[in-house]
C-alpha cells in the first residue's frame, strides 16, 4: 500500500512540474500607420504575411513549473505587448520591460520565450527596430491631397 501511495505521489509531483507550453496571440490594426517601432524586452523575429494587421505570436515554454505558474505570469502581463499610437506611427512595447526570473521553492524556473511578429507584405523589414510601409508605386492608385 505504501508503495502505491509513494508511486502516486511521485507521478503527481512529476506531472505538476513538467514542461508546460502556451502560445499567446495578439493583433494590432495598422490601417493608417506608416511606421512601426519596436521596444520589446525579448528577442523577436519579423516575417511578412498577406494579412493587413500585425500579428504577434508568443510561444512560452516553462520547465520545473506548474500550469498555475504560467497562468499567473500571463495574468500579470509578463508576455503582453502594448501599442502606443502617434500620428502615422505606432510603437509596440513590452508591458514589463525587464521581467524578473521565476523562482519556485528556491529553484529557478527555466523559461523559453519565442516571439514571432507577422507584418503585412507592404512593410520594409530590413531594419528590425523600426519598419516602414513601402511607398505605393501602383500608378493606378488615385491619391487625393
Amino acid at each position: 500500500m505504501r508503495l502505491v501511495f509513494l508511486f502516486t505521489s511521485l507521478m503527481v509531483s512529476f506531472i505538476s512540474y513538467g514542461q508546460i507550453e502556451k502560445i499567446i496571440h495578439q493583433d494590432f490594426n495598422i490601417d493608417r500607420i506608416t511606421t512601426v517601432d519596436f521596444a520589446l524586452s525579448r528577442d523577436y523575429t519579423l516575417e511578412k504575411w498577406a494579412g493587413t494587421t500585425i500579428l504577434v505570436e508568443t510561444k512560452v515554454k516553462m520547465e520545473s513549473a506548474s500550469p498555475s505558474v504560467l497562468k499567473l505570469a500571463i495574468e500579470q502581463g509578463r508576455y503582453e505587448i502594448l501599442s502606443i499610437e502617434g500620428d502615422n506611427k505606432i510603437t509596440l512595447k513590452s508591458k514589463i520591460e525587464k521581467p524578473a526570473l521565476f523562482r519556485i521553492n528556491n529553484n529557478d524556473v527555466i523559461e523559453m520565450v519565442e516571439v514571432k511578429i507577422m507584418v503585412p507584405d507592404e512593410f520594409n523589414i530590413e531594419n528590425k527596430a523600426s519598419i516602414t510601409r513601402a511607398e505605393d508605386t501602383n500608378s493606378s492608385t488615385i491619391k487625393v491631397d
